[in-house]
């Protein structure tokens, strides 16, 4: 099966994290930003995460991946995330948004690597809402929401010894979350919450954005 992402999409962070925690054998692909043409063969709009199945059919939409890759497996899982996991996407995403889009351009991201694809990334994601400028401006009000939110992320995932007794749906949520503040090198993480996410990474070999 192969899974079409953009390395920066908490949506399709979350999606890897399920294929890799049920031990899928999924090819990851990294669509260049600027490559709208691949997505519509496929789904026939510019969207991710995609999944190709082993008989060539498509499969779109985060969660409805998720649950098939969980019947795959036979998984008694949940397949939706809870409410409180879903309140705390709600409450980050802005969050993400505005930290993330003026800064995950200029990291080395597969999505990023030609000069079309960072122009079509600005020209899709800077609005006069969205100002890069400003919003880099603008970082230290940020952080004053972002530090107390992580704070609150590390009670949600009520780690034990560097553990997450939550359903891994709510684990995929709460990483695909949070890994997208990480290419602010300002922000204030509680050790025990910084342990949990840079051991999911290295475990599930979904790199931070850093």
């Amino acid at each position: 099966m192969k899974l079409y992402i953009y390395d920066h999409c908490p949506f399709c962070a979350r999606v890897a994290y399920i294929a890799q925690s049920l031990s899928l054998n999924i090819e990851l692909i990294s669509v260049d930003y600027d490559d709208a043409q691949t997505l519509i063969d496929l789904i026939g709009k510019k969207m991710v995460p995609v999944l190709q199945k082993d008989d060539g059919s498509i499969m779109a939409e985060s969660l409805d991946i998720i649950a098939y890759f969980m019947d795959l497996k036979s998984s008694n899982e949940q397949r939706e995330p809870s409410e409180q996991a879903t309140l705390f996407q709600n409450r980050s995403f802005p969050l993400t948004q505005q930290i993330g889009r003026p800064r995950w351009w200029n990291l080395d991201l597969a999505e990023y690597r030609s000069v079309g694809s960072k122009q079509a990334w600005r020209a899709s994601k800077e609005t006069e809402g969205f100002n890069f400028e400003e919003l880099l401006e603008n970082t230290p009000q940020y952080i004053q929401q972002i530090n107390p939110l992580l704070k609150d992320a590390e009670l949600l995932l009520d780690l034990e010894n560097g553990e997450s007794s939550l359903p891994i749906i709510d684990q995929a949520l709460y990483f695909s979350m949070l890994r997208g503040f990480c290419v602010e090198s300002s922000i204030t993480w509680p050790p025990a919450l910084e342990h949990w996410l840079e051991k999911q990474s290295k475990t599930l070999s979904i790199k931070l954005l850093r």
